[in-house]
């Protein structure tokens, strides 16, 4: 299996929406469409996707969304995770703003959790959202809504937990028992190598947050010389 390659340099966001505002890279777009029912296909052993490729599952065989990819083409979907992109930076533990290797440091790597968060809350918890790098902290912080009131922590170890993602069940039709269609159920947490997994659709990679320590990042930024 090749490493992608990160697509931006320098630490830079990817796109800066009309010129001013930096759009994180995991952030979907209003162009890009998940299509992933189309071709979906309910297997005995699990999901399968018609005509399915190597890159719609992941290290651990478990099946993923599928988008029509139109990067930057209509507006950034502010409060939207693109699945793949998600995936990529959680694999890879690449900021979720620049795409570029996440800060680590003995602490371990940089995240970020939605406040008010106790050490209690974070400690062995599944997290969705991918580390970052220390410039983009503060541009995480001032543009994800559930960010703003946010506390920094960095973990030592950050395994692999499972996904969040939707159950696909088969369904009857009531008024034509013959009709068989997917029902694709609201998006909750599992854990790989769990029986559901197979016939569970994956949308964000989760790790688990294990030896967490709470940081000060204002405080970080200013030992950088960065500003918050």
């Amino acid at each position: 299996m090749t490493t992608p390659v990160p697509p931006t340099a320098y630490r830079r966001p990817l796109v800066e929406w009309r010129g001013r505002r930096p759009v994180p890279y995991i952030t979907a777009w209003s162009g890009e469409v998940d299509v992933s029912i189309n071709d979906l296909r309910y297997g005995a052993r699990g999901l399968i996707y018609a005509n399915e490729l190597p890159s719609d599952r992941d290290q651990r065989g478990g099946l993923w969304e599928r988008w029509v990819d139109d990067y930057g083409t209509g507006e950034p979907a502010w409060r939207n995770v693109h699945s793949e992109r998600q995936r990529t930076c959680m694999e890879q533990m690449w900021c979720q703003v620049c795409a570029r290797p996440a800060s680590r440091t003995h602490k371990g790597y940089l995240f970020l959790a939605g406040g008010p968060a106790t050490l209690g809350d974070m400690e062995g918890t599944p997290n969705g959202q991918p580390p970052l790098c220390l410039e983009c902290a503060p541009t995480a912080r001032k543009l994800c809504p559930h960010l703003r009131e946010s506390v920094a922590f960095r973990a030592r170890k950050a395994p692999v937990w499972g996904v969040l993602g939707s159950l696909i069940a088969l369904e009857r039709s009531r008024l034509n028992p013959e009709a068989v269609r997917l029902r694709r159920s609201v998006p909750e947490f599992v854990k790989d190598g769990s029986r559901e997994r197979p016939f569970v659709l994956g949308s964000q990679l989760l790790r688990e947050m294990r030896r967490v320590t709470v940081v000060d990042l204002d405080a970080e930024l200013a030992a950088a010389g960065l500003t918050a």
